[in-house]
């Protein structure tokens, strides 16, 4: 988790610096503009759509032996996902927010193999902390509009009959979004977001059992990326 925080940071930190040619967008002083420093605590349904050209398979392999029983070759199904996001972010100067969030994905991957008379089959849930940096380019009493850059710190997968480890230490993404204000401090917003998995693991194995057997238990995605979109309330404080 030290090394997942650690190269998080630095991401996080090169996607802030990245937006500094921005800041002159918006620099003028909007009518009944907010504090110089606010916070908004946001709780959004989320859609997620897997992008084309993930690379998906899943693999065990003895080779040759008393274990060739055990071989498997199958694919792993990538799901359009409806999940939550709840994210609470503090801004500073009008224009520099810092975001913590905790995402929840709803059957994101189905995992699945065959072999000599053993099926397992499942879909389990993506359950992923974030931090994020914005930047946000018109921001009044009324309006939001904000972009940045985010990394989720791990991935837990739950619901599937056992548990799963999953390789990923860090996703990094993009994010641009808004909010609207319909009475008092609460605002209605949305926003989208890309994720960037890279290669991804699973293993249905105890942590340490992976490839004591062979390869068993392990499947692979050779590359997941993701755009998600949400919708919800915030409020402000």
């Amino acid at each position: 988790m030290k090394t997942a925080l650690r190269n998080c940071l630095v991401a996080l930190l090169a996607g802030g610096m990245s937006l500094g040619p921005l800041a002159s967008v918006g620099r003028a002083a909007e009518p009944g503009a907010p504090k110089e420093r606010w916070a908004v605590a946001r709780l959004q349904g989320m859609l997620t759509v897997p992008l084309g050209g993930n690379s998906v398979k899943g693999w065990n392999d003895c080779n040759s032996g008393w274990f060739d029983y055990l071989d498997f070759y199958s694919e792993i199904g990538v799901n359009s996902s409806a999940g939550v996001l709840a994210s609470f972010e503090y801004v500073v100067a009008r224009r520099y927010g810092f975001e913590v969030g905790f995402v929840y994905w709803h059957d994101i991957v189905d995992l699945a193999f065959e072999t000599e008379g053993f099926t397992v089959e499942g879909s389990p849930n993506f359950i992923m902390p974030t931090l994020g940096v914005n930047y946000h380019f018109r921001t009044d009493e009324t309006k939001d509009i904000y972009a940045g850059a985010l990394c989720a710190l791990g991935v837990v997968a739950t619901g599937f009959f056992t548990d799963i480890e999953v390789s990923k230490d860090v996703a990094l993404g993009l994010n641009a979004g808004a909010d609207f204000r319909v009475r008092g401090a609460w605002y209605l917003g949305g926003s989208v977001k890309y994720v960037d998995f890279g290669e991804i693991n699973f293993s249905v194995l105890p942590p340490g059992m992976e490839g004591f057997i062979c390869d068993n238990g392990i499947f692979g995605l050779g590359r997941m990326n993701v755009v998600t979109a949400t919708c919800g309330a915030g409020y402000r404080f």
